[in-house]
């Protein structure tokens, strides 16, 4: 395993060969996960309107958004 250095920035360079493993390309999101040995690297999924609406009002939130996303696809059946 290899060490790398925060720049003056606290920035670092994710390694070519990380950035393959997980698919990485330029404008990419990534997520930090906490884990019990410190943190995991991921590469970061698209956020449906649904998370975006939960991120903002909670579960109560998330809870409906989805119930409207039932309703609308029982209405396409």
């Amino acid at each position: 395993m290899r060490e790398y250095k925060l720049s003056s920035k606290s920035q670092i360079v994710v390694p070519a060969s990380v950035r393959k493993d997980l698919g990485l390309e330029p404008g990419d999101r990534v997520r930090f996960e906490p884990h019990p040995e410190g943190y995991l690297l991921r590469k970061a999924q698209a956020a449906t309107w649904v998370d975006r609406v939960a991120a903002v009002g909670g579960d109560e939130l998330r809870g409906y958004a989805e119930q409207l996303l039932r309703e609308r696809d029982e209405g396409r059946r």
